[in-house]
């Protein structure tokens, strides 16, 4: 006999909630991607962030340079584009020589050893990042080299491509502006300055451990950019190692290549995506022959994680020596068609904006 009657209300109440109880578990239990509003990556039409990066080649404040400070200031070698590298959101560049008063100078043709009383002065000048990965990093020893890198982070510099051992020398160092996080990696390709992973290093340009850092290094920054110390002195072309080494680097996911070592300036490449600028020549230094004193500014403009824009304002060392001064005529247009024909062996085309030199690949 039941316990209550058919059709009681009591008996349809107990049904109806069983039956919703079915409904609500059924529902809770089912894929939510189903139920995904649609989403097309930017709801709202916000605009990525805008950034615009400096990137000079070899810095050096030895020898000449500091003589020449000891007359003219510390200030001098950067004075008259101090203010114009401040204006961008991220400045780089190579750093040519340790920045400390220990050591002694090693046995070799050159050495190389800056007065730390020069670092307010790049700091003035807007370097937020300096690549110590060089042929001179060592050159008064190792106190000396790891003395400079605490000095300059400490003065408000962060350093790529050299550490107290292979670890720290092979670590990224992420930069954020507006919001885009930039990674950068530094290399030496010159075969000196390493002695051990557990010593201090210059990061080696060792393919599988180039590789390796790119791989770390690419999930934690939007965009990627190597410095590399590599290439002969004095030529105007990369050689066949650079070309090779700087289109695997692109292809595992590098944005942007900066080359710095043979003290002139080499072409420049759109290659896989990417940007490879074999040489960025010198940019403070104190030697003789013209092309190692016609340099420039490479300017670059990214949209987001994207480079929507490359150029070159011209620099000169030449009528103001070991200053980096804004080249005008005849300086600049020597300067230009020397960059026309480091071109020959790329894709790359260059015109003239007003002061500034616009690099983009041929045909667009």
């Amino acid at each position: 006999m039941p316990l209550l009657p058919d059709n009681s209300p009591k008996q349809r109440s107990i049904i109806i909630g069983a039956a919703l109880l079915v409904v609500f578990t059924l529902s809770c239990n089912e894929n939510p991607t189903k139920r995904a509003l649609p989403h097309n990556g930017n709801p709202f039409g916000i605009e990525p962030q805008t950034v615009k990066i400096a990137a000079v080649g070899d810095m050096m404040f030895a020898r000449g340079v500091a003589l020449h400070m000891d007359s003219a200031g510390f200030d001098a070698p950067l004075r008259d584009v101090a203010e114009y590298l401040a204006e961008f959101d991220i400045t780089t560049g190579n750093l040519e020589c340790p920045v400390s008063e220990f050591g002694a100078p090693m046995d070799k043709k050159y050495v190389f050893r800056a007065d730390p009383a020069i670092i307010p002065h790049l700091v003035n000048a807007g370097f937020d990042v300096l690549t110590v990965a060089n042929n001179h990093a060592f050159d008064y020893g190792l106190k000396c080299f790891c003395d400079g890198l605490v000095r300059l982070e400490n003065g408000g510099i962060e350093t790529v491509g050299g550490g107290v051992n292979l670890d720290e020398a092979l670590k990224v160092r992420i930069v954020d502006a507006r919001g885009i996080k930039f990674g950068l990696l530094g290399f030496n390709d010159t075969k000196t300055n390493y002695i051990g992973k557990d010593r201090p290093a210059c990061a080696p340009a060792y393919e599988p451990w180039v590789f390796d850092a790119i791989r770390n290094a690419r999930d934690r920054c939007d965009v990627l950019i190597v410095q590399i110390h590599w290439g002969e002195e004095y030529r105007l072309f990369p050689t066949e190692r650079q070309i090779e080494l700087g289109r695997a680097m692109i292809d595992r996911g590098v944005d942007v290549i900066l080359g710095h070592h043979p003290h002139s300036w080499q072409g420049i490449e759109f290659y896989g995506g990417g940007l490879i600028a074999y040489s960025l020549g010198n940019f403070v230094f104190d030697q003789n022959d013209m092309m190692n004193n016609l340099t420039g500014i490479l300017e670059m403009t990214f949209r987001g994680n994207e480079l929507i824009d490359a150029r070159i304002r011209p620099i000169e060392l030449l009528n103001s020596p070991k200053e980096a001064h804004f080249a005008h005529f005849p300086e600049d247009e020597i300067f230009f068609g020397y960059l026309t024909e480091s071109l020959l062996f790329t894709d790359t085309e260059i015109t003239r904006e007003s002061e500034k030199f616009v690099l983009s690949p041929i045909g667009r």
